[in-house]
C-alpha cells in the first residue's frame, strides 16, 4: 500500500504540476492575444473605418449621398488603392446622376458599419472579457444610429377591413448600374467613319467611294484590325468632340485626335518616340537602315531601358501580358501584337511577337 500511495501521490504531484504548467501556458496565450486584439488588430479597423467614413464624406461632397452610397456598398471606399479603381471606372463611363438621384435603397452607411461592429464585438468581445475589458466599445467603436428602413408598405381597407402588406423595391446599388460606357452617348455612322478614314493611315487605298450610292466601299485585307482598332478609339473620344445628332461637325477632328492616341498606344511604346531632349526608348532597340542612315528601324533584341527594368524572361512576359490587357479593346490589343517586329527574343529564347499573337487570340 506505500508503494502504491507513492505512485498515486507522484502521479498527483505531477498532475498539479501539469496542470499549473496548462494554465499558465493558456494565461501566456491569452495575454499574447488580448495584446494582439489591443494593440493591432482593433486599432486598425477602427482606422479602417475613419477610412472608410473620410472616402464616404468625400465622395458625398464631390458627387452626391447617393453616389457615395453605391461606392461604400461597393467596397470603393476601402482605402486609396479601392479608391483609385473607382476614378479608373468612372472615367470608363458617364455616371447617370438622374437615377441615382431618384434611387431608393435598402441600406445605408451608418447600417453597414453598425453590422460591421456588431460583427466585431461577437468576434472579440468573449477574448476580450476574459481580460478583464467589458466590451470592444470602449477601444474606439461607437455604434451610430441608423434609420432601419421599412420593407414593406402597409395599406387598410377600411371597407372590408382587411390589411395589404406590399413589398418596398429598392434600387440597385451596383456601380455599373449607374455608368453609361463612354462612347454610347454619340453615335458612329460606319459610313461615315470610314468616309473620314480615308485621310489618315494611308486607307484612302483602301477605301473607295461608290459613284452612284455614294457609300464608302472598304476593302482592308490584312489591315482590319488596324481599321476596327482606329473606330475604336475614335468612337471613345467622340463624345468630346461630338456636335449634333451624330457628331458630324466634328468627326473629323476626333479621328485625327485617335489615329495620335492610338499611335502612343502601339508604335510608340514598341519603338519609343522623340521628344525635346532627344529620343526616348520603346521596348524594342532600334538600328539605322544600312540603305537609309538617316532612319531608324528595329533591331533584332529589346532596348537596353527595357532588360534593365526586366532582366529575365518572366518579368519581361509578365509586364507584356499585363499591359496589353490594359488596352481598352482587343483589337488595340491584337494591333499592338502586329505592330510589334518579328525575330525579338526573350531572355529565355522565345520569340515575343508569337507570345503577343497568342495572348492576343490571333495564334495559337
Amino acid at each position: 500500500m506505500s508503494a502504491f500511495r507513492g505512485i498515486a501521490t507522484g502521479f498527483l504531484q505531477a498532475k498539479i504540476r501539469n496542470t499549473e504548467a496548462n494554465d499558465a501556458l493558456k494565461a501566456n496565450t491569452l495575454a499574447r492575444v488580448g495584446e494582439t486584439l489591443i494593440g493591432e488588430t482593433i486599432p486598425n479597423a477602427v482606422e479602417a473605418e475613419k477610412v472608410r467614413r473620410t472616402n464616404y464624406d468625400m465622395l458625398s461632397s464631390e458627387f452626391t449621398p447617393n453616389f457615395a452610397e453605391v461606392a461604400d456598398k461597393s467596397g470603393f471606399t476601402l482605402n486609396d488603392d479601392t479608391m483609385k479603381v473607382l476614378r479608373e471606372k468612372l472615367k470608363e463611363g458617364n455616371l447617370d446622376k438622374k437615377a441615382l438621384e431618384n434611387a431608393n435603397f435598402q441600406t445605408d452607411f451608418n447600417t453597414r458599419y453598425n453590422t460591421r461592429v456588431k460583427s466585431a464585438e461577437e468576434k472579440y468581445n468573449p477574448i476580450l472579457q476574459k481580460i478583464g475589458i467589458d466590451n470592444i466599445g470602449g477601444l474606439g467603436f461607437n455604434t451610430v444610429e441608423a434609420l432601419v428602413k421599412p420593407t414593406t408598405t402597409t395599406a387598410k381597407d377600411t371597407m372590408a377591413d382587411t390589411v395589404t402588406q406590399t413589398p418596398i423595391k429598392f434600387d440597385s446599388m451596383q456601380l455599373s448600374d449607374y455608368l453609361t460606357p463612354t462612347g454610347i452617348g454619340v453615335a458612329l455612322d460606319s459610313n461615315k467613319f470610314a468616309k473620314a478614314a480615308q485621310s489618315v493611315r494611308g486607307f484612302d487605298q483602301l477605301i473607295k467611294i461608290d459613284p452612284v450610292t455614294k457609300e464608302a466601299v472598304v476593302t482592308l485585307g490584312n489591315r482590319g484590325i488596324e481599321f476596327t482598332a482606329l473606330r475604336d478609339v475614335t468612337q471613345e473620344y467622340l463624345p468630346q468632340f461630338g456636335t449634333g445628332k451624330e457628331g458630324e461637325a466634328s468627326l473629323p477632328a476626333a479621328l485625327s485626335f485617335a489615329d495620335k492616341v492610338l499611335k502612343e498606344r502601339t508604335e510608340d511604346i514598341i519603338f519609343g518616340v522623340r521628344t525635346a531632349s532627344g529620343r526616348q526608348e520603346g521596348m524594342v532597340s532600334l538600328v539605322a537602315d544600312s540603305k537609309t542612315p538617316d532612319v531608324m528601324k528595329a533591331g533584332n533584341t529589346f532596348s537596353n531601358s527595357f532588360l534593365t527594368s526586366f532582366p529575365n524572361a518572366l518579368s519581361q512576359k509578365k509586364y507584356i501580358a499585363t499591359n496589353i490587357k490594359e488596352l481598352p479593346t482587343l483589337a488595340q490589343q491584337q494591333l499592338f501584337a502586329q505592330k510589334f517586329p518579328e525575330g525579338i527574343k526573350f531572355s529565355d529564347g522565345t520569340d515575343a511577337k508569337i507570345f503577343l499573337l497568342q495572348i492576343t487570340g490571333l495564334s495559337r
